[in-house]
């Protein structure tokens, strides 16, 4: 489970990397700016989240959705934090469900994983 969430971390991040990385060399000229490039540039303009940022291609949600960008940047951070910890320093007495994106497969994992303990 915890391999899986960090590769969905890996994907919003490289997404916004990507993006970001494309806006500035639209702002310099290098590229042309596409109309979903401006509305991107609009949105971080306004501190609004892009939606390249929380939905793939096909509408799907990839990431949570905060109002702000500074709010959305807090809570990247904070499952980064959320998820290095665990990798670092194993198993921890709690965990932030909403810092999940699949809260319920931590569930449901954890289920099993007791219902094999008391077989």
């Amino acid at each position: 489970f915890l391999f899986q969430e960090l590769q969905r971390l890996q994907r919003i991040v490289a997404v916004v990397r990507h993006n970001m990385l494309a806006l500035v060399m639209a702002i310099e000229g290098t590229v042309v700016m596409t109309p979903d490039l401006l509305e991107d540039l609009h949105s971080v303009y306004d501190a609004r989240v892009p939606k390249r940022w929380t939905h793939d291609p096909s509408g799907a949600e990839i990431s949570w959705l905060m109002p702000t960008i500074g709010s959305w940047f807090a809570a990247l951070s904070a499952r980064h934090d959320l998820l290095s910890t665990w990798l670092n320093q194993g198993r921890m007495k709690s965990y932030w469900l909403p810092g999940f994106t699949n809260p319920q497969g931590f569930l449901t994992g954890m289920r099993q994983e007791v219902t094999r303990q008391h077989q």
